[in-house]
């Protein structure tokens, strides 16, 4: 098989699939394939905002521990591959040819064809983690969690949960509680949870009851015993339990990500995990996830790309253009008509001095001239010359603030090599 046909074969399924109840219709893929996911460790990473920098930070704790580290994520940055990766190398082409290869008379024979390029997705992570014989796998929900079908998993090592807000509402429901539920269920029998301090007390609560439900212990980062020392565009450095730590990913937020990968590494050593403090700090120090609150360039101008596209990532990126002493302070945003993209741009709007607005970048993006119209400052751009003008604009002093969706970050590095 060759690439060109790989991505015919995942053309023949939707984004979304058709819709589940339950997780049967991924149990008879995986039987079919050999249950690979029975013969991996995983770590189980559900939430809202937070999930990918929290799962990076965790892969490269295990790496630095020595361990053969498995990582799954979602949506990919700038290509497929870059959702599975082995010790931080996407999965080759080969490989990706060779399992699609193996799977489309398995799929045939099923005769199911409402499966979701996600179901399809995880079905090659799970299948490539085994052939690499991964020690551990950090594993990404799509979305949710109690019917994603990354949870047909047995009980993990431990759950993560990041932190959780409105997002997906058509999906997951409107209300906090309904959203936890989705996110908690992928809490399981017997295997603790650790939960990001500072969440909603609704989400909290669900996580509580899913826990006693399941004889599982849920874990909360004690944010009494923390003390942030520095938090700038080199990243942050903060005193935990009384050990130091830094981050090179920016924003305070990072340090709450942090708090969560600490606790779940120590639960994974309990576990019978050889993992040292060093290996965590090491971890959380060389964790760094593209368009991320990633630094670009550090100056002439600083040039900062965030995937943000709900009101509580967004209110993070805020922080972070807030408390930046650049001058002045220019975004190249784009959004998804599908996202509230109102109440998001809120948090940013006072801390923005001119937003450069584009569309085209992926179906359902805001038409550029509303998303103009919703900033007090704001111009259409194309894609093409929208970051040479924030440069341009900004100046040797000023901030560039890429943002508004992960999906434009890919398309602007190809149309600005950025």
């Amino acid at each position: 098989m060759e690439l060109w046909q790989v991505s015919e074969f995942l053309g023949k399924f939707t984004k979304s699939g058709s819709p589940v109840t339950d997780l049967s219709r991924f149990e008879r893929l995986m039987d079919a394939l050999g249950n690979p996911q029975n013969m991996l460790e995983f770590i189980h990473v559900a939430g809202t905002n937070g999930k990918g920098s929290t799962v990076r930070m965790l892969s490269e704790t295990f790496q630095a521990a020595g361990y053969i580290t498995g990582e799954f994520t979602s949506p990919y940055i700038y290509r497929y591959n870059d959702r599975i990766s082995v010790d931080g190398e996407e999965i080759p082409d080969e490989y990706l040819c060779e399992i699609c290869e193996r799977m489309i008379p398995i799929i045939e024979d099923i005769g199911e064809y409402g499966y979701s390029q996600f179901e399809i997705t995880t079905a090659i992570g799970f299948v490539y983690f085994v052939l690499k014989k991964c020690d551990i796998v950090i594993l990404e929900t799509g979305l949710g969690g109690l019917l994603d079908c990354t949870n047909i998993i047995e009980p993990p090592v431990c759950s993560v949960i990041t932190s959780i807000s409105y997002d997906h509402t058509a999906i997951l429901g409107n209300t906090l509680e309904s959203i936890a539920k989705h996110k908690t269920g992928i809490i399981k029998k017997g295997s603790p949870c650790v939960m990001q301090c500072g969440n909603p007390e609704a989400a909290v609560t669900e996580a509580e009851i899913k826990t006693f439900r399941e004889n599982s212990q849920l874990i909360i980062p004690d944010e009494k015993r923390l003390r942030i020392l520095r938090s700038d565009e080199s990243g942050n450095e903060f005193i935990y339990k009384e050990r130091r730590y830094r981050t090179s990913m920016i924003g305070v937020h990072q340090v709450y990500n942090a708090l969560t990968a600490i606790e779940a590494a120590k639960a994974a050593a309990k576990a019978g995990f050889d993992i040292r403090t060093s290996d965590i700090r090491e971890g959380i120090l060389r964790a760094a996830v593209p368009s991320r609150c990633q630094v670009l360039h550090e100056k002439a101008p600083t040039v900062i790309i965030d995937g943000a596209h709900n009101p509580d990532g967004m209110r993070a990126l805020a922080e972070v253009i807030r408390s930046s002493r650049c001058h002045p302070k220019i975004m190249v945003c784009g959004m998804l008509d599908s996202k509230d993209w109102r109440g998001a741009l809120s948090h940013v709007f006072p801390y923005i001095d001119k937003a450069y607005c584009v569309d085209g970048f992926y179906p359902g993006s805001v038409f550029a001239p509303t998303l103009a119209a919703a900033f007090p400052n704001g111009e259409v751009a194309s894609l093409r010359d929208a970051y040479y003008k924030a440069c341009v604009q900004a100046g040797e002093n000023g901030l560039v603030v890429i943002g508004g969706s992960l999906y434009l970050a890919s398309v602007l590095d190809k149309h600005s090599n950025i």
